[in-house]
Protein backbone atom coordinates (compact mmCIF):
# COMPACT_ATOMS: atom_id res chain seq x y z
CA UNK A 1 0.00 0.00 0.00
CA UNK A 2 1.19 3.56 -0.81
CA UNK A 3 2.25 6.10 1.56
CA UNK A 4 -0.20 9.32 0.86
CA UNK A 5 2.43 11.44 0.28
CA UNK A 6 4.54 8.98 -2.06
CA UNK A 7 0.88 8.70 -3.85
CA UNK A 8 0.40 12.64 -4.27
CA UNK A 9 4.26 12.51 -5.74
CA UNK A 10 3.42 9.47 -8.17
CA UNK A 11 0.97 11.36 -9.58
CA UNK A 12 3.16 14.81 -9.84
CA UNK A 13 5.20 12.53 -11.81
CA UNK A 14 2.37 10.83 -14.22
CA UNK A 15 1.95 14.64 -14.93
CA UNK A 16 5.85 15.77 -15.71
CA UNK A 17 5.78 12.75 -17.96
CA UNK A 18 2.99 13.63 -20.20
CA UNK A 19 4.47 17.69 -19.96
CA UNK A 20 7.50 15.77 -21.40
CA UNK A 21 5.77 13.90 -24.09
CA UNK A 22 4.71 17.23 -25.59
CA UNK A 23 7.79 19.11 -25.21
CA UNK A 24 10.35 16.87 -26.12
CA UNK A 25 9.63 14.05 -28.57
CA UNK A 26 13.17 13.33 -29.92
CA UNK A 27 14.61 12.04 -26.52
CA UNK A 28 11.09 10.25 -26.10
CA UNK A 29 11.51 8.63 -29.12
CA UNK A 30 15.19 7.66 -28.43
CA UNK A 31 14.36 6.20 -24.92
CA UNK A 32 11.70 4.00 -26.73
CA UNK A 33 14.51 2.98 -29.31
CA UNK A 34 16.93 2.45 -26.70
CA UNK A 35 15.11 1.30 -23.83
CA UNK A 36 11.62 -0.11 -24.71
CA UNK A 37 9.54 3.11 -22.98
CA UNK A 38 6.15 1.88 -24.08
CA UNK A 39 4.93 4.71 -26.09
CA UNK A 40 2.90 5.03 -29.08
CA UNK A 41 2.28 7.26 -31.96
CA UNK A 42 -1.09 9.15 -33.14
CA UNK A 43 -1.61 9.21 -37.25
CA UNK A 44 -1.40 11.60 -39.04
CA UNK A 45 -0.06 15.36 -38.03
CA UNK A 46 3.13 17.25 -38.82
CA UNK A 47 4.83 16.46 -36.05
CA UNK A 48 3.35 12.73 -35.32
CA UNK A 49 2.18 12.91 -31.89
CA UNK A 50 3.17 10.29 -29.44
CA UNK A 51 1.33 9.08 -26.10
CA UNK A 52 1.46 6.17 -23.40
CA UNK A 53 -0.53 4.37 -21.34
CA UNK A 54 -0.21 5.02 -17.18
CA UNK A 55 -0.59 1.24 -16.74
CA UNK A 56 2.54 0.64 -19.41
CA UNK A 57 4.31 3.43 -17.61
CA UNK A 58 4.12 1.70 -14.26
CA UNK A 59 5.19 -1.44 -15.40
CA UNK A 60 7.89 -0.23 -17.61
CA UNK A 61 9.22 1.54 -14.39
CA UNK A 62 8.66 -1.79 -12.48
CA UNK A 63 11.12 -3.52 -14.80
CA UNK A 64 13.46 -0.92 -15.17
CA UNK A 65 13.86 -0.83 -11.44
CA UNK A 66 14.12 -4.71 -11.33
CA UNK A 67 16.52 -4.48 -13.82
CA UNK A 68 18.66 -1.85 -11.87
CA UNK A 69 18.46 -4.11 -8.98
CA UNK A 70 20.15 -6.92 -10.87
CA UNK A 71 22.46 -4.49 -12.87
CA UNK A 72 23.53 -1.37 -11.43
CA UNK A 73 25.71 -0.41 -13.88
CA UNK A 74 22.85 -0.33 -16.92
CA UNK A 75 20.55 2.40 -15.52
CA UNK A 76 21.48 5.64 -17.69
CA UNK A 77 22.61 9.41 -16.12
CA UNK A 78 20.19 11.23 -14.70
CA UNK A 79 18.35 14.43 -16.62
CA UNK A 80 19.44 17.94 -14.69
CA UNK A 81 17.24 19.05 -11.81
CA UNK A 82 16.40 22.79 -11.48
CA UNK A 83 16.32 24.74 -8.31
CA UNK A 84 12.61 24.67 -9.00
CA UNK A 85 12.29 20.72 -8.98
CA UNK A 86 14.70 20.63 -6.02
CA UNK A 87 14.07 23.38 -3.05
CA UNK A 88 17.63 22.17 -1.81
CA UNK A 89 19.17 24.32 -5.22
CA UNK A 90 17.02 27.32 -4.49
CA UNK A 91 18.72 30.82 -3.33
CA UNK A 92 19.13 31.21 0.49
CA UNK A 93 19.14 27.63 0.96
CA UNK A 94 21.71 26.66 3.75
CA UNK A 95 25.00 25.23 2.49
CA UNK A 96 24.53 22.24 4.34
CA UNK A 97 21.41 21.66 2.76
CA UNK A 98 23.07 21.28 -0.49
CA UNK A 99 22.42 18.10 -2.63
CA UNK A 100 25.34 15.72 -3.18
CA UNK A 101 26.72 15.52 -6.57
CA UNK A 102 25.07 13.82 -8.79
CA UNK A 103 26.24 10.49 -9.57
CA UNK A 104 27.89 9.23 -12.67
CA UNK A 105 26.97 5.85 -15.04
CA UNK A 106 26.95 2.84 -13.59
CA UNK A 107 26.14 4.43 -10.08
CA UNK A 108 22.92 3.39 -8.29
CA UNK A 109 20.61 6.30 -8.84
CA UNK A 110 17.21 5.47 -6.35
CA UNK A 111 17.98 3.95 -2.84
CA UNK A 112 14.55 2.40 -1.51
CA UNK A 113 12.02 4.88 -3.79
CA UNK A 114 9.93 4.05 -6.75
CA UNK A 115 11.42 4.16 -10.29
CA UNK A 116 8.39 6.06 -11.18
CA UNK A 117 8.45 8.80 -8.43
CA UNK A 118 12.12 9.49 -9.46
CA UNK A 119 11.01 10.05 -13.13
CA UNK A 120 8.24 12.13 -12.00
CA UNK A 121 10.97 14.25 -10.09
CA UNK A 122 13.38 14.27 -12.61
CA UNK A 123 11.19 15.51 -15.57
CA UNK A 124 9.43 18.18 -13.51
CA UNK A 125 12.81 20.37 -14.43
CA UNK A 126 12.85 19.09 -17.69
CA UNK A 127 9.10 20.74 -18.27
CA UNK A 128 9.86 24.34 -17.03
CA UNK A 129 12.75 24.88 -19.55
CA UNK A 130 11.79 26.03 -23.46
CA UNK A 131 12.04 23.74 -26.25
CA UNK A 132 15.13 25.40 -27.29
CA UNK A 133 16.68 25.20 -24.06
CA UNK A 134 15.34 21.54 -23.37
CA UNK A 135 18.19 19.09 -21.36
CA UNK A 136 19.73 16.23 -23.74
CA UNK A 137 22.45 14.64 -24.75
CA UNK A 138 25.92 17.03 -25.35
CA UNK A 139 27.12 18.16 -28.55
CA UNK A 140 29.75 15.60 -28.18
CA UNK A 141 27.58 12.85 -27.13
CA UNK A 142 24.97 13.77 -30.11
CA UNK A 143 28.26 13.65 -32.21
CA UNK A 144 28.58 10.29 -31.06
CA UNK A 145 25.45 9.13 -30.92
CA UNK A 146 24.71 5.73 -32.14
CA UNK A 147 21.95 3.58 -33.49
CA UNK A 148 20.55 1.03 -30.86
CA UNK A 149 20.42 -1.81 -33.85
CA UNK A 150 24.17 -3.14 -34.20
CA UNK A 151 23.75 -3.59 -37.95
CA UNK A 152 22.54 0.18 -38.15
CA UNK A 153 25.06 1.21 -36.57
CA UNK A 154 27.71 -1.00 -38.62
CA UNK A 155 26.59 0.72 -41.25
CA UNK A 156 26.67 4.43 -39.94
CA UNK A 157 29.91 4.30 -38.75
CA UNK A 158 31.23 2.27 -42.33
CA UNK A 159 29.65 5.25 -44.35
CA UNK A 160 31.34 8.05 -42.26
CA UNK A 161 34.29 6.12 -42.60
CA UNK A 162 34.21 6.05 -46.74
CA UNK A 163 33.04 9.89 -46.88
CA UNK A 164 36.36 10.70 -45.16
CA UNK A 165 38.17 8.71 -47.75
CA UNK A 166 37.01 11.40 -50.48
CA UNK A 167 37.53 9.25 -53.80
CA UNK A 168 34.30 9.44 -56.00
CA UNK A 169 33.80 5.25 -55.34
CA UNK A 170 33.56 5.23 -51.70
CA UNK A 171 31.63 8.67 -51.57
CA UNK A 172 28.73 6.57 -54.05
CA UNK A 173 29.17 3.62 -51.47
CA UNK A 174 28.64 6.21 -48.22
CA UNK A 175 25.69 7.80 -49.76
CA UNK A 176 23.95 4.27 -50.49
CA UNK A 177 24.97 3.44 -46.64
CA UNK A 178 23.56 6.65 -45.25
CA UNK A 179 20.62 5.89 -47.35
CA UNK A 180 19.93 2.46 -46.04
CA UNK A 181 20.69 3.74 -42.30
CA UNK A 182 17.86 5.71 -43.16
CA UNK A 183 15.58 3.13 -44.59
CA UNK A 184 15.94 1.16 -40.86
CA UNK A 185 15.70 4.19 -38.47
CA UNK A 186 13.82 6.94 -40.11
CA UNK A 187 14.30 9.04 -36.75
CA UNK A 188 18.23 9.46 -36.18
CA UNK A 189 19.23 12.84 -37.40
CA UNK A 190 22.78 12.44 -37.32
CA UNK A 191 22.62 9.83 -40.57
CA UNK A 192 20.32 13.28 -42.57
CA UNK A 193 23.30 15.42 -41.61
CA UNK A 194 26.03 12.51 -42.62
CA UNK A 195 23.96 11.99 -45.95
CA UNK A 196 23.79 16.04 -46.37
CA UNK A 197 27.79 15.91 -46.25
CA UNK A 198 28.16 13.17 -48.65
CA UNK A 199 26.52 14.59 -51.27
CA UNK A 200 28.43 18.15 -50.63
CA UNK A 201 31.43 16.69 -51.15
CA UNK A 202 30.08 14.28 -53.67
CA UNK A 203 29.91 17.56 -55.67
CA UNK A 204 33.51 18.07 -55.61
CA UNK A 205 35.07 14.18 -56.23
CA UNK A 206 32.54 12.66 -58.16
CA UNK A 207 30.24 12.98 -61.18
CA UNK A 208 27.22 14.70 -59.19
CA UNK A 209 25.92 18.32 -61.06
CA UNK A 210 25.85 20.83 -58.80
CA UNK A 211 21.85 21.08 -59.01
CA UNK A 212 21.77 17.57 -57.84
CA UNK A 213 24.00 17.33 -55.25
CA UNK A 214 22.84 20.33 -53.53
CA UNK A 215 19.05 19.24 -53.59
CA UNK A 216 19.77 16.26 -51.97
CA UNK A 217 22.08 17.91 -49.06
CA UNK A 218 19.04 20.24 -49.10
CA UNK A 219 16.41 17.67 -48.26
CA UNK A 220 18.69 15.71 -45.89
CA UNK A 221 19.86 18.87 -43.93
CA UNK A 222 16.03 19.78 -43.61
CA UNK A 223 15.32 16.63 -42.27
CA UNK A 224 17.96 16.45 -39.73
CA UNK A 225 16.73 19.94 -38.54
CA UNK A 226 13.39 18.68 -38.21
CA UNK A 227 14.16 15.95 -35.99
CA UNK A 228 17.26 17.45 -34.01
CA UNK A 229 17.60 21.35 -34.56
CA UNK A 230 20.39 21.32 -31.51
CA UNK A 231 22.54 18.74 -33.57
CA UNK A 232 25.68 20.73 -35.28
CA UNK A 233 26.61 19.09 -37.91
CA UNK A 234 23.23 19.79 -39.45
CA UNK A 235 23.73 23.45 -39.19
CA UNK A 236 26.93 23.36 -40.33
CA UNK A 237 25.41 21.64 -43.84
CA UNK A 238 23.33 23.97 -43.80
CA UNK A 239 26.02 27.20 -43.77
CA UNK A 240 27.69 25.04 -46.89
CA UNK A 241 24.58 25.50 -49.01
CA UNK A 242 23.52 28.65 -48.52
CA UNK A 243 26.75 30.47 -48.93
CA UNK A 244 28.10 28.10 -51.74
CA UNK A 245 24.70 27.13 -53.66
CA UNK A 246 22.18 29.96 -52.38
CA UNK A 247 24.30 32.75 -52.59
CA UNK A 248 23.14 33.93 -48.75
CA UNK A 249 26.48 34.81 -46.98
CA UNK A 250 25.06 36.17 -44.02
CA UNK A 251 22.53 33.49 -42.91
CA UNK A 252 25.48 30.68 -44.02
CA UNK A 253 27.93 32.76 -41.10
CA UNK A 254 25.23 32.59 -39.20
CA UNK A 255 24.57 29.26 -39.53
CA UNK A 256 28.37 28.51 -38.92
CA UNK A 257 28.15 30.06 -35.72
CA UNK A 258 25.11 28.26 -34.47
CA UNK A 259 26.89 25.38 -35.28
CA UNK A 260 29.94 26.48 -33.46
CA UNK A 261 27.54 27.29 -30.41
CA UNK A 262 26.61 23.86 -30.15
CA UNK A 263 30.05 22.34 -31.00
CA UNK A 264 32.68 24.85 -30.55
CA UNK A 265 34.98 22.11 -30.65
CA UNK A 266 33.93 20.54 -34.07
CA UNK A 267 37.17 20.76 -36.87
CA UNK A 268 34.81 20.18 -39.43
CA UNK A 269 32.78 23.19 -38.75
CA UNK A 270 35.92 25.67 -38.17
CA UNK A 271 37.46 24.11 -41.20
CA UNK A 272 34.26 24.85 -43.77
CA UNK A 273 33.73 28.52 -41.80
CA UNK A 274 37.24 29.06 -42.99
CA UNK A 275 36.46 28.33 -46.37
CA UNK A 276 33.74 30.80 -46.08
CA UNK A 277 35.59 33.53 -44.64
CA UNK A 278 38.70 33.65 -46.60
CA UNK A 279 36.41 33.87 -49.84
CA UNK A 280 34.46 36.84 -48.27
CA UNK A 281 37.71 38.47 -47.79
CA UNK A 282 38.31 37.39 -44.05
CA UNK A 283 41.73 36.30 -44.45
CA UNK A 284 42.68 36.49 -40.87
CA UNK A 285 39.84 35.52 -39.25
CA UNK A 286 39.89 32.53 -41.78
CA UNK A 287 43.76 31.69 -41.03
CA UNK A 288 42.48 31.35 -36.70
CA UNK A 289 39.76 29.23 -38.25
CA UNK A 290 42.56 27.00 -40.09
CA UNK A 291 44.59 26.83 -36.90
CA UNK A 292 41.57 25.67 -34.42
CA UNK A 293 40.43 23.00 -37.79
CA UNK A 294 44.58 21.87 -37.89
CA UNK A 295 44.55 21.65 -34.01
CA UNK A 296 40.86 19.34 -33.98
CA UNK A 297 41.95 17.86 -37.51
CA UNK A 298 45.76 16.99 -37.44
CA UNK A 299 47.01 15.79 -40.56
CA UNK A 300 43.93 16.05 -42.58
CA UNK A 301 45.12 16.64 -46.21
CA UNK A 302 41.78 18.76 -47.19
CA UNK A 303 42.72 21.25 -44.35
CA UNK A 304 45.88 21.81 -46.35
CA UNK A 305 44.37 21.81 -49.74
CA UNK A 306 42.11 24.47 -48.78
CA UNK A 307 44.67 26.74 -46.94
CA UNK A 308 46.87 26.97 -50.18
CA UNK A 309 43.70 27.95 -51.70
CA UNK A 310 42.91 30.89 -49.15
CA UNK A 311 46.51 31.79 -49.73
CA UNK A 312 45.47 32.48 -53.17
CA UNK A 313 42.15 34.32 -52.19
CA UNK A 314 43.76 36.67 -50.03
CA UNK A 315 46.42 37.52 -52.77
CA UNK A 316 49.26 35.47 -52.23
CA UNK A 317 49.53 33.84 -55.65
CA UNK A 318 52.71 33.25 -55.85
CA UNK A 319 52.33 31.22 -51.86
CA UNK A 320 49.76 29.39 -53.15
CA UNK A 321 50.69 27.98 -56.41
CA UNK A 322 53.71 27.10 -54.51
CA UNK A 323 51.74 24.98 -51.91
CA UNK A 324 49.46 23.68 -54.45
CA UNK A 325 52.27 22.43 -56.50
CA UNK A 326 54.17 20.27 -53.78
CA UNK A 327 50.70 19.28 -52.66
CA UNK A 328 49.55 17.87 -56.20
CA UNK A 329 52.75 15.88 -55.94
CA UNK A 330 51.71 14.25 -52.73
CA UNK A 331 48.45 13.62 -53.27
CA UNK A 332 47.80 13.76 -57.27
CA UNK A 333 44.24 11.88 -56.91
CA UNK A 334 42.95 14.64 -55.04
CA UNK A 335 40.82 16.97 -57.23
CA UNK A 336 40.37 19.97 -55.58
CA UNK A 337 43.98 21.21 -55.88
CA UNK A 338 43.85 20.45 -59.42
CA UNK A 339 40.84 22.88 -59.05
CA UNK A 340 42.33 25.50 -56.97
CA UNK A 341 45.52 25.68 -58.98
CA UNK A 342 42.89 25.97 -62.42
CA UNK A 343 41.65 29.15 -60.53
CA UNK A 344 45.15 30.35 -59.53
CA UNK A 345 46.51 30.26 -62.96
CA UNK A 346 43.16 31.89 -65.20
CA UNK A 347 43.71 34.56 -62.34
CA UNK A 348 46.75 35.09 -63.90
CA UNK A 349 45.95 35.19 -67.60
CA UNK A 350 47.39 31.93 -68.23
CA UNK A 351 44.62 30.12 -69.90
CA UNK A 352 46.71 26.99 -70.88
CA UNK A 353 47.66 26.31 -67.70
CA UNK A 354 44.03 26.37 -66.49
CA UNK A 355 43.13 24.36 -69.34
CA UNK A 356 45.74 21.67 -68.23
CA UNK A 357 44.58 21.45 -64.16
CA UNK A 358 41.03 21.33 -65.81
CA UNK A 359 41.84 18.52 -67.84
CA UNK A 360 43.12 16.55 -64.97
CA UNK A 361 40.26 17.62 -63.35
CA UNK A 362 37.70 16.30 -65.76
CA UNK A 363 39.16 13.12 -65.54
CA UNK A 364 39.58 12.92 -61.55
CA UNK A 365 36.00 13.28 -61.25
CA UNK A 366 34.66 11.12 -64.59
CA UNK A 367 32.17 14.24 -65.17
CA UNK A 368 31.19 13.60 -68.88
CA UNK A 369 30.34 17.56 -69.38
CA UNK A 370 33.20 18.36 -67.93
CA UNK A 371 35.40 16.19 -70.28
CA UNK A 372 33.73 17.69 -72.98
CA UNK A 373 34.09 21.28 -71.87
CA UNK A 374 37.79 20.15 -71.44
CA UNK A 375 38.18 18.75 -75.26
CA UNK A 376 36.42 21.82 -76.36
CA UNK A 377 39.09 24.45 -74.51
CA UNK A 378 41.94 22.77 -75.62
CA UNK A 379 40.45 22.82 -79.42
CA UNK A 380 39.71 26.52 -78.37
CA UNK A 381 42.79 27.29 -77.58
CA UNK A 382 44.72 25.49 -80.45
CA UNK A 383 42.96 28.47 -82.42
CA UNK A 384 43.20 31.37 -80.80
CA UNK A 385 44.54 31.15 -76.97
CA UNK A 386 43.25 35.24 -76.74
CA UNK A 387 39.69 34.38 -77.64
CA UNK A 388 39.51 30.10 -75.75
CA UNK A 389 38.03 31.90 -72.59
CA UNK A 390 34.35 32.44 -74.81
CA UNK A 391 33.86 28.67 -74.39
CA UNK A 392 34.04 28.94 -70.75
CA UNK A 393 31.48 31.69 -70.69
CA UNK A 394 29.63 29.86 -73.25
CA UNK A 395 29.87 27.31 -70.94
CA UNK A 396 28.55 29.27 -68.29
CA UNK A 397 25.57 30.55 -69.93
CA UNK A 398 23.97 26.77 -70.47
CA UNK A 399 25.09 25.80 -67.09
CA UNK A 400 22.53 29.24 -66.09
CA UNK A 401 19.76 28.37 -68.42
CA UNK A 402 19.85 24.83 -66.82
CA UNK A 403 19.71 26.02 -63.05
CA UNK A 404 23.00 24.46 -62.91
CA UNK A 405 24.66 27.70 -62.03
CA UNK A 406 22.93 30.84 -59.56
CA UNK A 407 25.27 34.00 -61.09
CA UNK A 408 27.02 35.20 -63.88
CA UNK A 409 29.67 36.17 -61.32
CA UNK A 410 32.52 33.24 -62.60
CA UNK A 411 32.66 33.80 -66.39
CA UNK A 412 32.48 37.44 -65.53
CA UNK A 413 35.82 36.67 -63.68
CA UNK A 414 36.97 34.44 -66.64
CA UNK A 415 36.43 37.25 -68.75
CA UNK A 416 38.07 39.95 -66.78
CA UNK A 417 41.08 37.89 -66.18
CA UNK A 418 42.07 37.41 -70.21
CA UNK A 419 41.47 41.34 -70.33
CA UNK A 420 37.66 40.61 -72.76
CA UNK A 421 35.76 44.16 -71.79
CA UNK A 422 33.37 43.68 -73.79
CA UNK A 423 32.35 40.09 -72.85
CA UNK A 424 32.43 41.41 -68.54
CA UNK A 425 30.55 44.20 -69.61
CA UNK A 426 27.65 42.45 -71.21
CA UNK A 427 27.71 39.89 -68.17
CA UNK A 428 27.77 42.79 -65.62
CA UNK A 429 24.86 44.41 -67.61
CA UNK A 430 23.13 41.30 -67.08
CA UNK A 431 23.84 40.35 -63.93
CA UNK A 432 22.17 43.99 -63.08
CA UNK A 433 19.55 43.98 -64.78
CA UNK A 434 18.70 40.64 -63.48
CA UNK A 435 19.12 41.80 -59.75
CA UNK A 436 22.36 39.20 -59.02
CA UNK A 437 24.18 39.22 -55.84
CA UNK A 438 27.54 37.97 -56.27
CA UNK A 439 29.12 37.16 -52.58
CA UNK A 440 32.49 36.51 -53.36
CA UNK A 441 34.97 39.03 -52.09
CA UNK A 442 38.12 37.45 -53.63
CA UNK A 443 36.23 37.33 -57.17
CA UNK A 444 34.72 40.95 -57.14
CA UNK A 445 37.88 42.23 -55.54
CA UNK A 446 40.11 40.84 -58.24
CA UNK A 447 37.90 42.32 -61.17
CA UNK A 448 37.49 45.91 -59.37
CA UNK A 449 41.47 45.97 -59.60
CA UNK A 450 41.55 44.66 -63.19
CA UNK A 451 39.62 47.55 -64.40
CA UNK A 452 40.45 50.42 -61.64
CA UNK A 453 39.88 53.14 -63.69
CA UNK A 454 37.05 51.84 -65.23
CA UNK A 455 34.10 53.95 -64.55
CA UNK A 456 31.50 51.62 -66.55
CA UNK A 457 32.39 48.52 -64.83
CA UNK A 458 33.28 49.99 -61.25
CA UNK A 459 29.20 51.28 -61.44
CA UNK A 460 28.16 48.39 -63.14
CA UNK A 461 30.17 46.06 -60.61
CA UNK A 462 28.75 48.23 -57.22
CA UNK A 463 25.25 47.08 -58.21
CA UNK A 464 25.78 43.53 -58.24
CA UNK A 465 28.52 43.64 -55.23
CA UNK A 466 27.02 42.35 -52.04
CA UNK A 467 27.72 43.70 -48.20
CA UNK A 468 30.08 41.85 -46.42
CA UNK A 469 28.51 39.58 -43.56
CA UNK A 470 28.83 40.67 -40.11
CA UNK A 471 31.70 38.24 -38.89
CA UNK A 472 32.31 37.41 -35.06
CA UNK A 473 35.92 37.94 -35.64
CA UNK A 474 36.28 37.93 -31.64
Amino acid sequence: MSHPDQSERRLDGWKAIAGYFRRDRTTVMRWARERDLPVHRLPGGKQGSVFAYEHELAAWAGQAEQRDLESPGALPPPLPVSAEADPRLQEGTPSSAAPSPLPRKGKRLFVGASVVIAIGALVVATVMLTDMLAPGPSPIERAAALPHNKTVTDDYVAARDLWARRTPEDLRRAIALYEKVIAADKDFAPAYAGLAEAWLIYREYGAATESRAYSAAKSAVKQALALDNQLAAAHRANGFIQYWWSYDAQRSVDSFRRALALDPRDGLTHFWYANVLSDLGQDAAAQREYDTAQLLLPGTPAIAVERACAHWQAGRDRRAVMELEQLKSQYPADATIRNCLAWAHISRGDIKAYAREYRALAALRGVPEMKRLSTQLDTAIERNPATAHLVLVAEARREFAEGERKTRMTPAFHASCMGDRATLVILLKQAATLGERWYSATLNKRIAEKWRGDAEVQRLLRKVVIATPRVDLS
